[in-house]
């Protein structure tokens, strides 16, 4: 179906029904059971060819890689963007059990399996990175090969913020307001659209700013956030961005290889370089900045995106 948005009214309402991310596209819809749930993915390409997963951040669902799951399809690849435990189509566990780094790493290796292959290259965004790099550290036979979009692994973050708390302002924000009480959660619901819309903000282009996308793009976002059940999945997955590991994989190593399409401004150059040491030596590691883009570079550039990945994989392969 296409997308409706919905009256500003309505925004974050909470008792929305899943259909409203239930988008027509050059895609399938499917639900794949796997450890016990049922998690929702947007499917495209042969499933005889390589797996490709795409893993969304906390303010966002699996319509964030609309516009890149056809071509990366097209370039053979058997591609899914996955709408992670809690949000928009997918099971929504009653209780906080299953909403920690070790089930969120558990899922997506289980819905690697279940959509029939061994590994996939793993696409990871904002907390979807998180998990990603977590995967590639803990079941390194799951990921063929690793893009982290504007994202580390947890422990780098976490090192990075605590020796350079200043360049993460926001990142430190959103991990408070995520451990906030229950009755305090609530009172800041009200203010939920607008740190969609600063979320947004923050990690695209002015340009982007100004354009009809921007509003879409938000307006579907809060949409999704206000599917019912949605909320507190929410508040829990932001909190993967500096979860605590267990220790047997605090020092693990990723050995695929791996892209960063990290800015060269900002913070990014010094989580960079935190990154790269997560890599094995003798292991490709790429920092590529795509143009005309920020942190969302599947939202603002899809073309260049997916042109940027594509090209990484053809010399890996």
């Amino acid at each position: 179906m296409p997308f409706a948005p919905v009256r500003s009214s309505r925004l974050f309402r909470s008792d929305l029904s899943p259909s409203v991310v239930a988008l027509d596209g050059p895609f399938r819809h499917e639900h794949i059971h796997t450890r016990g749930i049922r998690l929702h993915a947007v499917t495209a390409g042969d499933p005889a060819n390589p797996l490709l997963l795409l893993l969304h951040g906390s303010f966002a669902g699996w319509f964030d890689y609309r516009e890149v799951i056809a071509p990366l399809a097209a370039a053979g690849y058997h591609v899914a963007a996955v709408d992670a435990r809690g949000y928009g189509m997918s099971d929504k566990p009653p209780s906080s059990y299953g909403y920690d780094i070790r089930n969120a790493v558990g899922d997506v290796s289980g819905l690697i399996r279940a959509l029939g292959h061994g590994s996939a290259v793993v696409v990871g965004s904002d907390t979807g990175g998180s998990v990603a790099w977590t995967l590639a550290t803990s079941e390194p036979e799951r990921v063929r090969a690793l893009v982290a979009v504007a994202a580390a692994h947890p422990v780098d973050l976490r090192r990075a913020i605590a020796s350079r708390p200043w360049l993460y302002p926001w990142l430190l924000t959103r991990s408070l307001l995520c451990r906030l009480p229950s009755a305090g959660i609530k009172r800041l619901q009200r203010w939920a659209p607008a740190m969609y819309r600063r979320q947004l903000r923050l990690n695209t282009t002015s340009s982007y700013h100004r354009s009809t996308h921007f509003r879409e793009e938000i307006n579907l976002r809060v949409t999704a956030a206000g599917i019912s059940s949605t909320g507190p999945a929410v508040v829990r997955n932001n909190r993967l961005l500096l979860t605590s590991l267990p220790l047997a994989w605090l020092r693990e190593q990723v050995v695929a290889p791996t892209l960063l399409l990290y800015q060269e401004h900002g913070a990014w150059p010094h989580l960079a370089r935190r990154s790269r040491d997560r890599v094995t030596a003798g292991v490709t590691v790429e920092q590529v900045a795509v143009p005309h883009a920020r942190n969302l570079p599947h939202l603002e550039n899809p073309t260049g995106f997916v042109t940027t990945v594509l090209d990484f994989l053809a010399r890996e392969a």
